[in-house]
């Protein structure tokens, strides 16, 4: 018999969601979404000291981060964009920092990192995300909202306050966790699934001008009213509030993932969701 191939006795890696679906404008997560992907996933700041280090997500996930940390606090200082174009997210002050580590445990949705937004001041903005104009998108965000009371903002991309920009937050007007998708100051689609407080999968995709499609956790959802299909995004991305000139209207929830493609996905939509759905089942 002849010897046996050493190649069959190296296992295979799974491959990372940017390896099945390259080309996203930007990417966010404490997971490596590429194995070719070699830097940090997040810089965190600890309480005890200031001290702050990077990290990468094999270290956020096997206690490294918490061993750093110590009994104490860490927050998020950067969030490493993993696409490749260094759009990374970085709060602008230590009171802007999201939380990653709570009195020495790190913070989990679904048993997995996470990311925790305090509802008051936490945000971390990308200034390099480029303008995206009225073209086509396609946009996945797992979150989870701790409360809804007015407007609560997981994503902005582009835009201020009655300007343009594609805005994801509750809505504020039922306080019951359904999700908002549109323009600030008006052109808002609601959609008619609320997300029941829990961890969700919600993704759009503009197909053009006049179709924007909506999906809970991987399931097609209706608007109730609202047409935002003709806004234009100009630059700029703020994750866990809603105007990227400023910020307001500030998540208090967690934020697990974001990646943003500039480009019309729905062929590809379910082989994204389901490798964002596996990865966070395991």
């Amino acid at each position: 018999m002849a010897p046996m191939s050493n190649r069959l006795l190296v296992p295979r890696k799974t491959p990372g969601l940017l390896d099945l679906v390259p080309g996203a404008a930007a990417a966010y997560s404490l997971r490596s979404l590429s194995n070719s992907y070699a830097d940090p996933v997040v810089t965190v700041r600890r309480s005890s000291d200031d001290a702050e280090h990077s990290f990468t997500a094999a270290e956020v996930a096997d206690g490294t981060l918490a061993a750093f940390c110590g009994a104490g606090d860490g927050f998020v200082y950067r969030w490493w964009d993993q696409s490749g174009n260094a759009r990374h997210a970085v709060a602008a002050a230590d009171t802007n920092e999201p939380k990653i580590v709570d009195s020495g445990v790190v913070v989990t949705e679904e048993g997995k990192p996470a990311i925790q937004f305090d509802g008051t001041d936490d945000t971390l903005k990308s200034t390099s995300f480029p303008a995206l104009g009225t073209g086509v998108l396609s946009t996945f965000l797992l979150f989870r909202f701790f409360d809804v009371t007015g407007y609560r903002t997981p994503l902005h991309i582009g835009g201020g306050a009655n300007n343009s920009g594609l805005l994801y937050t509750s809505d504020g007007l039922t306080n019951d966790g359904n999700v908002r998708v549109g323009r600030i100051g008006g052109d808002f689609l609601v959609t008619t699934t609320s997300t029941g407080f829990n961890a969700t999968l919600f993704s759009g995709i503009r197909t053009g001008l006049t179709v924007f499609n909506l999906y809970f956790n991987g399931a097609a959802t209706s608007p109730a009213s609202g047409n935002p299909t003709g806004m234009n995004i100009t630059s700029g991305l703020s994750i866990g509030s809603s105007v990227y000139a400023g910020g307001s209207q500030f998540l208090n929830g967690t934020v697990s993932e974001v990646i943003v493609y500039s480009s019309e996905l729905t062929s590809q939509r379910e082989l994204i969701e389901g490798n964002i759905a596996w990865s966070y089942s395991q």
